[in-house]
């Protein structure tokens, strides 16, 4: 097993603060760079190599920018769209499941006219998932 630590601060200026680490087991993980040029629609990365449900316990996603992005899950037809303007983090498949039970593949769209945005992708998976 292979563990993925976390920690997570928070502050509001002036306000409240909160901080929480932890740690996920899972059996595999993998990091995704990829650069998606300017005005690009719908570039399909695949997330996993089967079609288990639940088998992502672990996504992050980061850009260098993070204006114009935003993304699909599973195919370039749906009509649910996110925006990516800011790094997301879902720990856990419950919250990955808010995205899909099985997400595979992400689906970016980049809007910018000149500018490529380099995603950066950490997925930590059930290698060895029931059938």
């Amino acid at each position: 097993m292979i563990r993925i630590n976390y920690q997570l601060n928070v502050q509001v200026a002036g306000g409240p603060k909160a901080s929480y680490a932890g740690s996920l087991q899972v059996e595999a993980y993998d990091v995704i760079n990829v650069a998606v040029p300017p005005a690009t629609d719908d570039l399909e990365i695949q997330l996993q190599p089967g079609t288990a449900s639940e088998q992502v316990t672990f996504l992050m996603i980061t850009s260098d920018r993070f204006a114009d992005l935003s993304y699909k899950v599973n195919d370039a037809a749906a009509t649910e769209v996110y925006a990516l303007n800011a790094p997301q983090l879902l720990i856990g498949s419950g919250a990955v499941s808010l995205l899909d039970e099985v997400p595979q593949p992400l689906v970016i769209s980049n809007a910018h006219g000149t500018e490529a945005a380099n995603i950066n992708i950490l997925v930590g998976r059930d290698a060895t998932p029931a059938p």
